[in-house]
């Protein structure tokens, strides 16, 4: 058995380095320089002569250096199959020898003519696998990805942990964290520890790209970009027979009728194929459904009524006196009753799965009306904080942004005479205009009378009792009353109001839905405000996209959360493995004699001559003087002192 050579702690010149990688010196150099290997600087007078460690180079270079590159062992040991295709690259590369560029293309095209074809990106690999490994370079590699992976089980659950996370934190810092777990835990080596690259090919073996997306940035995200849709057949729908709605912010900002800069919303009904806008209203307020009722009602006044709508899941559009919420139930009109508009008016109603855009194709004309109006108007924002233009302050700190109304009317002309009559080449229109195709399909409509449709889509109140004032509103701060009310005081009823004009409405008997008359407001203090929905119905639909989503998620389950302490041990671990003393090669320099050190000994020698006992300079201090607590003490102790005097002067 051959004795494998020591690479551990052996440096080789630049030159010969060089000659070996088929680089020029000079590279090699700034290579080094650039930290891609480790090396160092001998001078010799004024030459510095560069070294490189040779285990820092790649491996060929260190088995050419040797004179292992055992080449005619491996291909001895190649299969056939491997083999033909080294046979086949050797003879191309003896042929072709030094040609380049055109050259070699030409060569290549001439071979093509009448040999196994190849192609000038696979010539010139195969002249660098020749040059680095030999005659084994030129072998298939078929199959070789199948081999083990050297990140082991351990090490990559851990990762998998730490990277398949919402945030998308970065695979280098998941490997270094899982680098520290691994020196902590098992000891592991960092010289021999899996490059990140390693971790990355074991995870795109074991886990779909899709699932691997899934995890890092949400199911949202994964819908937009992997979720599966219906591909829709138009071929059995009639325009104007299926309408659907949604609204949109207009990213252009316009001043109010007070002065206030606001971004309208636009709330639209259009026609499902031919993708014609049939009613719509821009406001300023936020959307609600109100406005809802108020382009339904223009669109159903001037194209008639359709068979099927496909609306949102909000609880604007899944109100009661809308689409009926969960308590849809069949009334008889001639009666005089009522009940939930599109129920009444015998249209079918088809909710969009929430928060998929792909559902309700207007979305896409939102994004044609941002590329053809919003972002060529002054005062355009962006659809996001990213976009957002840098002028935009300026322009309305500047007052050139427009006035709502005017921007209204823009905006509804460029609907009618752009948007509508824009061609298109999608499968529906094939080059023609929605308009076109909508008009050539658009035969008959089918509405209520113009007072009966108006009825149809005033909003409905919550149950009121009529008191002896007539009706109050209390969220509205609105009072209905007429004269009929005083003979019906304690009936319960519930309002039908214009979605435009709140001072009359229609009162409908709460148990039976009986019409029993109109109202009129004699009192309104406060704003209008959007009644409260239930839940929402889902159509079932999209089930094969349910269980795809379902299948990625077992992918990329978490069953362990690794603590912020622990990361921070792991990186504590990882970047400070080798245990090498940084501080023991510097050498302390310490500046005397500055200014600030003479300030600071004066500072010390005044403080030293503080604290010398001086006492014996002093004068004799004068006694103390006694305190008594009677005066007759004082004077006792006076006489006492005379009488001690006295005595010792006779003595």
């Amino acid at each position: 058995m051959k004795q494998k050579k020591d690479k551990t702690n052996i440096w080789i010149d630049i030159k010969t380095a060089a000659g070996i990688i088929g680089l020029s010196e000079q590279t090699l150099k700034k290579q080094c320089r650039a930290g891609k290997f480790v090396f160092k600087i001998v001078k010799k007078g004024k030459c510095a002569n560069y070294f490189i460690l040779l285990k820092s180079l790649p491996d060929f270079v260190q088995d050419k250096y040797f004179g292992e590159t055992l080449s005619d062992i491996k291909y001895s040991e190649a299969p056939n199959w491997a083999k033909q295709q080294a046979e086949k690259y050797l003879e191309i590369l003896e042929n072709s020898g030094g040609l380049k560029g055109n050259d070699l293309k030409q060569f290549i095209e001439e071979w093509n003519k009448s040999n196994e074809p190849t192609s000038y990106s696979s010539v010139i690999k195969m002249r660098r696998r020749y040059f680095r490994y030999g005659l084994s370079g030129l072998l298939s590699r078929h199959g070789q990805h199948l081999r083990g992976s050297s990140v082991k089980d351990d090490y990559f659950e851990y990762f998998k942990t730490l990277y398949l996370v919402e945030g998308a934190p970065s695979i280098r810092t998941c490997c270094d964290l899982t680098l520290g777990y691994a020196i902590r835990e098992f000891n592991a080596d960092r010289e021999t520890f899996p490059s990140f690259m390693a971790f990355k090919r074991r995870l795109d073996k074991e886990i779909p790209k899709q699932g691997i997306y899934l995890a890092r940035y949400g199911q949202s995200a994964w819908n937009r970009k992997y979720g599966g849709y219906i591909d829709r057949d138009y071929s059995n729908i009639t325009c104007n027979k299926v309408w659907v709605s949604d609204h949109a912010q207009i990213d252009v900002a316009c001043f109010d009728s007070d002065g206030k800069v606001v971004f309208p919303w636009v709330t639209v009904w259009r026609d499902y194929k031919s993708g014609k806008w049939l009613g719509w209203v821009l406001q300023t307020k936020n959307p609600n459904s109100d406005f809802i009722f108020q382009s339904f009602y223009y669109a159903a006044q001037k194209f008639g009524l359709p068979k099927d709508l496909i609306i949102d899941n909000g609880k604007d559009y899944r109100s009661k006196d809308f689409a009926g919420g969960r308590s849809n139930f069949k009334i008889d009109i001639s009666k005089g009753q009522t009940s939930a508009m599109l129920k009444e008016l015998n249209v079918n109603v088809h909710f969009a799965l929430p928060y998929n855009a792909q559902t309700k194709p207007v979305e896409r004309d939102f994004l044609k009306i941002k590329e053809l109006l919003s972002k060529h108007c002054v005062g355009y924002r962006g659809g996001n904080v990213v976009e957002r233009p840098e002028k935009l302050a300026k322009e309305i700190k500047a007052g050139k942004i427009m006035q709502f109304e005017d921007f209204k009317k823009i905006f509804d002309n460029f609907i009618l005479n752009v948007l509508n009559k824009k061609p298109s080449n999608g499968k529906n229109l094939n080059g023609i205009c929605p308009d076109e195709l909508f008009y050539k399909e658009y035969t008959e409509k089918i509405t209520p009378s113009r007072d009966a449709l108006k009825l149809f889509c005033m909003r409905t109140s919550r149950n009121f009792t009529i008191g002896r004032n007539g009706i109050q509103d209390r969220q509205l701060g609105i009072t209905y009353w007429a004269d009929w009310m005083i003979t019906r005081t304690g009936l319960k009823v519930y309002l039908r109001r214009d979605v435009q004009d709140y001072k009359e409405a229609w009162a409908f008997k709460a148990d039976n839905d009986e019409f029993v008359g109109k109202v009129k407001a004699v009192k309104a203090v406060a704003a209008l405000h959007a009644d409260k929905v239930s839940k929402e119905e889902f159509k079932e639909a999209l089930s094969i996209k349910r269980r795809n989503l379902k299948i990625t998620k077992a992918y990329i389950k978490q069953t362990r959360e690794i603590p912020l302490e622990e990361q921070y041990e792991n990186y504590k671990a990882a970047y400070n493995s080798s245990n090498k003393n940084y501080k023991k090669n510097v050498k302390i320099s310490k500046i005397a004699n500055t200014n600030m050190d003479k300030a600071i000994q004066k500072n010390k020698e005044m403080k030293a001559f503080g604290r010398q006992d001086l006492s014996v300079f002093l004068e004799d201090k004068k006694p103390e003087e006694k305190l008594y607590l009677f005066e007759t003490d004082k004077i006792l102790e006076k006489e006492r002192i005379e009488m001690d005097a006295m005595r010792a002067k006779a003595l």
